[in-house]
């Protein structure tokens, strides 16, 4: 058994894992001007450039829509894993988290950002990385623990 509460709870730790890779990669690796420009860019995406402005306030705005949109994607995940017995099974959960990791990029730099009317500069490997391994594995593997832990009548 699998519930949204479960897909809530991952996605929301699976948001803290992919924020710790994307802050990690803007800094340490393509050395961003800016802190957490890449969730400054959700930013943008709802209130224009102006936000910009006030940096603090347009990351953190970013990281409550990266942690909102990943809380989301969470409960949609669970949804799909009750209906779906290899996305809460090992070993095959693990590619389930894959192929929805690539469903999330999909729908994040191929749906949202020409919606939003931004301009998306996140490398390649970046965004699939992020999505794929910290965000989608993150979740599935969760799902999978807890409804393990369902079963045992632990939880």
């Amino acid at each position: 058994m699998v519930r949204w509460s479960d897909g809530l709870y991952g996605g929301l730790i699976a948001g803290v894992v992919s924020a710790l890779f994307f802050l990690f990669c803007g800094v340490a690796i393509i050395h961003e001007p800016v802190v957490g420009e890449y969730f400054v860019r959700f930013a943008v995406g709802v209130f224009g450039s102006r936000i910009e402005s006030l940096p603090i306030l347009a990351l953190l705005f970013g990281l409550f829509l990266h942690f909102l949109t990943a809380a989301v994607f969470g409960i949609f995940y669970a949804n799909l894993a009750a209906r779906f017995k290899p996305s809460w099974t090992a070993p095959t959960s693990v590619l389930c988290g894959i192929a929805y990791g690539f469903f999330m990029y999909f729908i994040a730099e191929d749906v949202a950002v020409p919606i939003m009317h931004v301009i998306s500069y996140t490398p390649l490997w970046e965004g699939l990385v992020g999505n794929v391994l910290f965000h989608g594995v993150v979740i599935s593997e969760y799902i999978t623990i807890a409804h393990r832990r369902h079963l045992a009548g632990l939880a």
